[in-house]
């Protein structure tokens, strides 16, 4: 595979302002992600050494992630994951601008997390689109079949139920569900 530095400068991608997805550095950092990602999802899962390097490779991760196969991760390079989290099977990220996920978060399989906005013209020669960045805090339970749309902050201890699609920012300790996701109830922490 070609070394193609991935986690340059040369990356960023400006929330909110359109930017051009045929750009050569964009065009090559997908193609090298693409390859993590078929590494990754073709190697055994019993080879925990080589798959952890794999991800390390495709993804800014804290120790104790682990992830189902497959995954697909756009760049890879603007997906943070923090310590003891969890990718069920078939876990999409469209990175294009960051994607923060906390400590101790769960994913259900099936799960889409994209910055993408979209593009806002239709036609052959529309190369641009628009990204915002997600975050998810920590402790937070995504169920299966979620998606979660550019520009979304999700707070600390929230619980998405599956098959939601969420479009609004949540505050922390929230459940929410449906399409689009409500807010259904305030979570009540237990004392510990």
């Amino acid at each position: 595979m070609n070394a193609i530095n991935t986690r340059n400068e040369d990356l960023r991608i400006t929330p909110g302002v359109p930017h051009n997805t045929n750009d050569e550095s964009l065009l090559c950092a997908r193609v090298q992600a693409n390859e993590y990602n078929h590494r990754f999802n073709t190697t055994s899962p019993s080879a925990f050494a080589e798959r952890s390097a794999i991800l390390s490779a495709l993804l800014a991760k804290s120790k104790g992630v682990q992830v189902a196969s497959t995954i697909y991760a756009e760049y890879g390079c603007h997906t943070h994951i923090g310590k003891g989290t969890f990718l069920n099977h078939n876990v999409s990220i469209i990175d294009a601008c960051p994607v923060h996920i906390g400590n101790q978060v769960l994913i259900g399989p099936n799960t889409v997390i994209s910055s993408v906005v979209g593009r806002f013209t239709a036609g052959p020669d529309t190369d641009h689109e628009v990204a915002n960045p997600v975050t998810l805090g920590h402790r937070v339970w995504v169920g299966a079949n979620v998606r979660i749309a550019a520009g979304v902050s999700i707070g600390d201890n929230c619980v998405i139920g599956a098959g939601s699609l969420v479009t609004e920012s949540l505050p922390a300790n929230t459940l929410a569900y449906g399409i689009p996701a409500a807010r259904i109830r305030k979570i009540q922490q237990n004392p510990q």
